[in-house]
């Protein structure tokens, strides 16, 4: 056997004894008891998302603006929600979690109903060429059907809350 041989042996046998002795010393507990946590396996999809309507406005803005880097405009008015379902979605959500993100809380429990709309003149638009920094992109609407879309001073629900295209959640009439 060469010299570089037995000097790669030796460092070999090194390492393997500095961690046998590493295994069972207190560090090696705590190693062992944080694997013992599952943190290496794979996590499954269980999360549940609950929000209130706050937390709804902002979901979407992000996924507006996710949608917005890889389109360069937000997303049309007849598709909208289908457009940015995918960018709702998260690894750690169950499944049909994110859906919930597109329905206002209070018609959760009504099938079909929906609750938010796209402000139709901000729809297909790039951010670029807005000049009302305080123009709303998403609000809570009187409409609940699936992509609705409307002016959210006609359209919207009294009271209501929406989100700007900067990201500012504000407060309807």
């Amino acid at each position: 056997m060469g010299k570089g041989k037995k000097v790669l042996a030796g460092c070999g046998l090194i390492v393997l004894i500095g961690g046998a002795v590493a295994w069972f010393s207190p560090a090696g507990d705590a190693v062992r008891d944080l694997l013992k946590t599952g943190i290496l396996e794979k996590n499954e999809a269980n999360a549940k998302f609950e929000g209130d309507s706050v937390a709804h406005l902002k979901a979407l803005h992000v996924a507006a603006g996710v949608y917005h880097q890889s389109e360069e405009k937000f997303p049309e008015t007849a598709s909208w929600m289908d457009d940015l379902l995918p960018r709702l979605k998260t690894g750690d959500l169950a499944q049909g979690e994110a859906e919930k993100k597109l329905v206002r809380p209070d018609l959760q429990s009504e099938s079909g109903k929906y609750g938010y709309s796209i402000n139709s003149s901000l729809a297909g638009k790039y951010q670029g060429d807005l000049k009302d920094e305080k123009a709303v992109l998403f609000f809570e609407s009187s409409k609940t059907d699936k992509n609705a879309s409307g002016d959210p001073t006609k359209d919207g629900k009294p009271g209501g809350k929406a989100i700007t295209f900067k990201g500012e959640i504000v407060s309807l009439p």
